[in-house]
């Protein structure tokens, strides 16, 4: 009998090789197709006085006295949550096609589907509307994982596991539902607490090689918002889900910069309220928007998500070489 194989404490698990293997393939062909409709590869900073004011995403803040005191007035910088800012800028200075893979940062986030650094692939066309987003999305997935998807309503998805309308409801009838239902739930939810919860645990699960559209408007982000006839309003943002996955994140994109600032005002008040680090609100996104940001539409796509859905694995950390703990 030979000498018993020892743990390595240099990769996590037996299948990195193969997932590396993977990896680069899902890659080259990501810039073959962004190539072959024109698009433009770009870097955009991974530190910078900027960061995305998002209510449930956390940056990394770095403090250095070596950094140059920054429009803000401090030596801190972030690690950048998303490159969005930064390539809605590109786009403001006369950019039309751009498309980027680089690592991002969010601190907390730990889990079968989170690690605190992972790659996004994040893409903007100028020009483009709500549909032309879905569509570029689509043929994506075509390309890529060679898959077929559907597009359906959010609130098509919602009613058919609730027979609750998202878009007309309150937060005790959602949690009447809840509690019918058996689901688990903190104290103190507000209605899109509640909308994600329940999207989460009964709606997401079913959902395969399906681009969910039409949000609720508590949901806006960084995202258009249109009025209905019926006086309705529907946030123009979609995603794509595979498998029961969240693979994608997409914007018909807000070109208002005092709307924008209204609702970056909004979520830090939130923050706020959650006990959470405040992050500047003002930023060098909002005066490129009052430069113009042109009429675009936006994606973004974590890389290691569409890796472990095309390699049939079941937590992200097999397709890391390296997760947080061993990093």
């Amino acid at each position: 009998m030979g000498p018993q194989k020892s743990f390595c404490p240099f990769f996590l698990n037996d299948g990195v090789h193969r997932s590396q293997i993977v990896r680069a393939g899902v890659v080259k062909n990501i810039r073959r197709f962004f190539d072959g409709l024109d698009f433009i590869e770009v870097r955009t900073p991974i530190l910078s006085a900027d960061s995305i004011v998002d209510r449930y995403v956390e940056p990394i803040a770095v403090t250095d006295s070596s950094f140059p005191t920054n429009h803000h007035g401090t030596k801190t910088y972030y690690l950048q949550t998303s490159p969005e800012f930064a390539m809605k800028r590109l786009l403001a200075a006369g950019m039309t096609a751009i498309y980027q893979l680089t690592p991002v940062f969010r601190r907390g986030d730990r889990g079968t589907m989170h690690n605190v650094e992972f790659t996004m692939l994040e893409w903007y066309r100028v020009g483009d509307d709500y549909h032309d987003g879905m569509e570029l999305l689509a043929g994506f997935v075509r390309n890529i994982l060679e898959k077929s998807v559907q597009r359906r309503s959010f609130r098509d998805v919602f009613m058919e596991r609730t027979e609750i309308d998202p878009h007309r409801t309150t937060s005790r009838q959602l949690q009447r539902f809840a509690e019918k239902k058996g689901i688990a739930f903190p104290d103190g939810l507000d209605d899109e607490s509640w909308i994600d919860l329940i999207f989460s645990e009964l709606v997401q699960p079913t959902l395969n090689a399906t681009i969910v559209y039409d949000y609720p408007v508590f949901q806006p982000q960084l995202a258009r918002i249109r009025t209905e006839n019926d006086g309705m309003a529907i946030v123009e943002r979609f995603e794509l889900f595979i498998d029961g996955v969240e693979l994608a994140n997409g914007y018909h994109e807000l070109l208002d910069a005092e709307e924008l600032r209204r609702r970056f005002r909004k979520t830090a008040e939130q923050r706020r309220l959650d006990g959470k680090p405040d992050i500047p609100v003002e930023s060098r996104l909002l005066a490129a928007m009052e430069a113009g940001l042109p009429v675009c539409c936006g994606t973004a796509l974590g890389l290691e998500r569409l890796l472990l859905v095309k390699l049939g694995v079941d937590s992200i950390d097999r397709v890391f070489s390296f997760p947080i703990e061993i990093a």
